[in-house]
């Protein structure tokens, strides 16, 4: 397992079969690699990325339910067929977190892939923790996201 220290704030640890994302591939993926991290494993189609948001002043009040809402409309704007299949709440150590999980349909292509968003709000950022996989392989590489949330620590 590899670790990562994202923004300073939050470690992670994911499976050594990813690599970690050029910032030409994070603008290629999600048109801008500021304020985002990522790595990914090119064999079996898997991205995983964080991303972050200052909460500033008028999201000081703001908690990562209500900020999943920006988050998903976003989504819905932005991704092909887009299609929440479930939403979910847990924990990122003691801050609590809000989940969905969604398909789309990859532009140019027939494929589809599914997605996992858990967003949670530590210090003065939103994060946002984003796993993306082909739907043909969800059932067998969701677990690995589960690990990667379970090994999030706070500071």
């Amino acid at each position: 397992m590899n670790t990562a220290k994202i923004n300073n704030e939050i470690n992670l640890t994911y499976p050594d079969s990813f690599q970690e994302m050029s910032e030409e591939s994070l603008k290629r993926y999600y048109s801008s690699a500021e304020n985002r991290w990522g790595v990914y494993d090119a064999d079996r189609h898997i991205v995983l990325s964080v991303s972050w948001d200052k909460a500033g002043f008028f999201r000081a009040m703001t908690d990562a339910e209500s900020y999943m809402i920006e988050v998903e409309a976003t989504l819905c704007r932005s991704l092909l067929n887009y299609q929440r299949l479930t939403s979910y709440k847990l924990k990122i150590g003691s801050k609590k977190a809000q989940g969905i999980r969604f398909e789309y349909r990859v532009r140019d292509s027939v494929s589809i892939h599914v997605s996992d968003v858990v967003v949670f709000k530590y210090k003065k950022h939103f994060y946002a923790v984003q796993f993306i996989m082909r739907q043909t392989k969800a059932s067998e590489t969701l677990p690995e996201f589960d690990e990667v949330l379970k090994s999030i620590t706070l500071g």
